[in-house]
């Protein structure tokens, strides 16, 4: 894509809006696709359709540039590797065992933070002092979220704790995708980059699942479940990235990031409204902790590199 996309301000926070809701939804949809099917049988689905839509629109679309060119077709596949594929295992291993809330809380909140950190030990950027206590802050919401699991509401607490570092994990994946995503974006139109890398990532997460394939019992599989993958297929995968890069373009990415504060709000609101779930007052206050400390993160690094990777890095 160049140049900026025509429309309104108003239009297109508008549509950054939109965003946050479909990548918060995407945790509470997920939670309700691993109730019906395994974890990687889910994953493949999601990112099966999504690829195939995001194919279709790139095929439809007049667009100057379709294919990949050959020197950096290696690193669209090592990011469908770890942003689509390794990212998502985790992701929906994590449901299994624990609640949607926990990954919209955790992996919003904590993506940032390890690509800050990572960004400041692979380009050896000096941490400023206000980020190194957004660092510190957000760490510590963190821990006290993760001590809380540990300490049991009646919710899986095991179980639950195991679910709670495979989102860790997911947010580790998405950080490496933000910070080695950035030197392929340089060069290519970023749809093409994500279409085919979410093509090697549906590839692979189809490996994952082939043995579970076999075992799932289609004829139980309700319409309400495919409504449910078409869902997470179109919006949360598609839209959401289309809409998110339009924003970035016509506002610019500080201004857009500012909106992925709502993602763990949706995510919490739409699980509670949607699944029951809940929130200790404990885990609010720690919650409210991690989004304080990606504030601050972000509030006085957005000119530095690590501060514009920090803005983007929001899982799809």
């Amino acid at each position: 894509m160049s140049g900026k996309p025509e429309g309104s301000t108003g239009r297109i926070y508008l549509l950054l809006v939109l965003t946050t809701v479909f990548w918060g939804s995407a945790f509470t949809a997920s939670k309700v696709a691993v109730a019906s099917v395994s974890p990687t049988v889910a994953a493949f689905f999601r990112f099966g359709l999504g690829a195939l839509f995001m194919l279709l629109i790139l095929r439809l679309g007049k667009r100057e540039t379709r294919n990949i060119p050959k020197q950096f077709r290696g690193s669209v596949i090592l990011l469908g590797v770890t942003g689509v594929a390794l990212y998502n295992l985790f992701f929906f291993w994590a449901l299994h065992f624990s609640k949607a809330s926990d990954g919209s809380m955790i992996i919003p909140t904590m993506s940032p933070v390890i690509t800050v950190l990572l960004a400041a030990l692979w380009w050896k950027e000096k941490l400023q002092r206000s980020r190194l206590v957004g660092l510190a802050v957000a760490l510590a919401g963190t821990l006290l979220f993760f001590s809380g699991i540990l300490m049991g509401d009646g919710v899986g607490g095991g179980e639950r704790l195991i679910g709670g570092l495979f989102f860790l994990l997911s947010a580790i994946c998405w950080a490496f995708y933000t910070l080695y995503g950035n030197r392929v974006l340089k060069e290519l139109d970023p749809f093409p980059v994500t279409a085919y890398a979410m093509l090697t990532g549906a590839v692979l997460l189809g490996l994952f699942a082939a043995f579970d394939l076999m075992r799932v019992s289609w004829s139980s599989l309700e319409p309400g479940f495919w409504i449910n993958q078409f869902y997470l297929a179109l919006f949360p995968s598609v839209l959401a990235n289309w809409f998110y890069y339009r924003g970035v373009q016509s506002v610019g990415a500080s201004r857009a990031a500012m909106f992925m504060y709502i993602v763990p709000v949706s995510g919490v609101l739409l699980a509670v409204a949607l699944l029951g779930e809940r929130l200790t007052l404990v885990q609010m206050f720690d919650s409210l902790l991690m989004v304080l400390g990606i504030w601050l993160v972000n509030r006085r690094g957005e000119s530095s590199p690590a501060g514009k990777l920090a803005n983007r890095s929001v899982p799809e």
